[in-house]
């Protein structure tokens, strides 16, 4: 979360949907007394969880509304949209037929190659692309912005492929797809290869 939290320009307005607790938002709007920030979610159960922490921090720059996706931000006036905690293409079907803001931060848990294609063809562009690592698991952060994106086959699996956590996820992966491979049936090993081949070469 610190690491997503990093990527938030100072004094912008932020909406963070699928907000749930909300503390990347809280810690924002702590941090950022003049911004407008809101949380969205869904689940108005969930959403509520944010609403209390907030009014407990008399935070009266964040607001908390409940619905699917960017639609109960439409009337804001938001510089920045988060969007992590969710899979690869539940973010899509998020950013899919929405109107254009000027920053994305987006994490997703599982399908990054999926947004990032998404990405390429609505004309966003990351700006940011890189792994971070957490509790023993490692989590994609992409920072976008419009203009058009062209991504090569490594950038579409694995982001720009830079930094520490990358180079651990790379030689862990690598590690761990040769163990595959001696395994592995013959329909199994031609995607396996390929992946290994992707990583191999960016050494």
């Amino acid at each position: 979360m610190s690491a997503i939290y990093s990527e938030i320009p100072a004094c912008k307005n932020l909406a963070d949907i699928g907000a749930d607790h909300g503390y990347i938002s809280i810690n924002y709007a702590i941090n950022n007394a003049n911004s407008l920030v809101v949380a969205s979610d869904i689940s108005a159960k969930s959403v509520e969880k944010a609403k209390i922490t907030a009014a407990k921090y008399n935070l009266s720059n964040y607001k908390t509304t409940v619905g699917d996706g960017l639609e109960p931000i439409k009337d804001f006036d938001i510089d920045v949209v988060l969007i992590s905690g969710m899979g690869g293409e539940e973010i899509i079907k998020i950013l899919e037929n929405s109107k254009i803001y000027s920053l994305y931060i987006l994490s997703p848990q599982k399908n990054a190659d999926k947004v990032r294609k998404f990405l390429s063809e609505k004309d966003l562009c990351p700006i940011k692309d890189y792994k971070v690592l957490s509790e023993s698991k490692f989590y994609d952060i992409i920072v976008c912005t419009s203009g058009v994106y062209k991504p090569t086959e490594f950038e579409l699996n694995f982001g720009k492929g830079e930094g520490d956590d990358f180079k651990l996820f790379s030689s862990l992966t690598i590690k761990n797809l040769k163990e595959l491979l001696e395994v592995a049936n013959d329909k199994a090993k031609d995607a396996l290869l390929h992946k290994l081949q992707l990583l191999e070469g960016a050494k």
